[in-house]
């Protein structure tokens, strides 16, 4: 049975609209709070449509929609489809193509989170009659002193945090984490043994947007123009495809013969050079810039102290030695090199498993 001590009781007097992707996490998430007594829906996002994106029919959305409507048969509950296709493609897309033209390498998920999925998509369900909102991501709330607070899931291979560093109080404090206390095997086996249709299916991995791969969607959208590729020590060595098929760090596809391996080290945007080095060291930084800082809490902490920072989803964190405010931007000085510091990506803090916001780095 669904123990949280957050949740709003007695729990046939709310209604909780669950964001379902058709995914198993989101099912039993539902699943969930409907056997814990709540009045339960679910809302699923139209955020694009198969035909404009080559996807065949009945892949991709339409069948994550399919499996979602599935579900909420199943389970016995209303299914709502949301149509935000506009809104989507021009908050989502339309800063996935900018960064991208402007030499930096954005992560569509952690916008699409907080302008779109705890944006656009809660304020709809909440529309609906819905008293909360719900959704199957792993990791944990906690509620103390009227601060909304999330921790890393205790399965830490599945937890989720580093994508919703953009999330506000407010949003917080409407939602709810159905699978806080329970790992991606047991979620399985829920889905299995309540003989949900989507119990066997395979987590999404990709940009839900773009079909094959990013080069391929970037080929379409952005007009892009070869030019230089100069080694660290000034020399020409070859030629670029164009800026925005490169990220800092990248090492494959950069096509220049050399006598040892080649790696990215800047989008020189301004002269449309590509910067490369073979010294992987150069890779490597204790410092960098970052913008649209959001701290969870709602204001910055007042130290440093046991703060850790990851600068990717699958990076490891490392200990944050200071930071600078500089206007609206703060400088970060780590104790130990990061290596491939990509402008676009998200800088993310947390202290021990607590997330305690991020930023853009610039």
């Amino acid at each position: 049975m669904l123990e949280i001590d957050y949740l709003p009781q007695p729990a046939g007097n709310f209604m909780v609209a669950v964001a379902m992707s058709g995914g198993v996490d989101s099912s039993v998430a539902a699943l969930q709070l409907l056997e814990a007594g709540y009045r339960v829906i679910g809302v699923t996002m139209q955020h694009f449509h198969n035909r404009d994106y080559g996807f065949a029919e009945g892949t991709g959305l339409e069948a994550a929609i399919s499996d979602a409507r599935k579900v909420c048969v199943a389970l016995g509950i209303t299914h709502h489809l949301i149509d935000l296709t506009s809104e989507f493609r021009a908050c989502v897309e339309t800063d996935f193509i900018r960064e991208y033209q402007a030499g930096r390498t954005p992560n569509p998920c952690v916008i699409c989170n907080h302008t779109i999925k705890w944006g656009k998509l809660m304020t709809a369900a909440l529309q609906l009659g819905a008293d909360y909102f719900a959704t199957g991501h792993y990791l944990q709330k906690k509620v103390q002193a009227g601060l909304h607070r999330l921790f890393r899931s205790d399965d830490h291979g599945k937890d989720q945090t580093y994508m919703l560093w953009r999330l506000t109080q407010q949003q917080l404090a409407k939602t709810i984490f159905p699978l806080q206390d329970l790992n991606k095997n047991q979620v399985r086996e829920m889905a299995a043994t309540r003989a949900l249709p989507v119990h066997n299916r395979e987590d999404s991995q990709e940009i839900c947007f773009i079909k094959d791969h990013y080069q391929e969607y970037l080929r379409q959208h952005i007009s892009l123009t070869p030019g230089k590729i100069i080694h660290k020590d000034g020399r020409i060595i070859g030629r670029h495809r164009g800026l925005p098929l490169y990220t800092i760090g990248q090492r494959k596809g950069l096509n220049t013969p050399w006598s040892a391996p080649l790696f990215v080290l800047e989008l020189d945007t301004d002269n449309n050079h590509l910067l490369v080095t073979d010294n992987p060291d150069d890779l490597f930084s204790r410092e960098f810039l970052i913008k649209e800082i959001n701290w969870i809490s709602g204001k910055e902490p007042e130290t440093a102290e046991k703060v850790t920072v990851q600068i990717r989803y699958n990076s490891n964190p490392v200990p944050v030695s200071s930071w600078q405010k500089e206007n609206d931007r703060i400088q970060v000085q780590t104790l130990m090199p990061v290596k491939s510091v990509t402008p676009g990506q998200s800088a993310v803090f947390y202290r021990d498993d607590e997330l305690l916001g991020g930023g853009v780095i610039c």
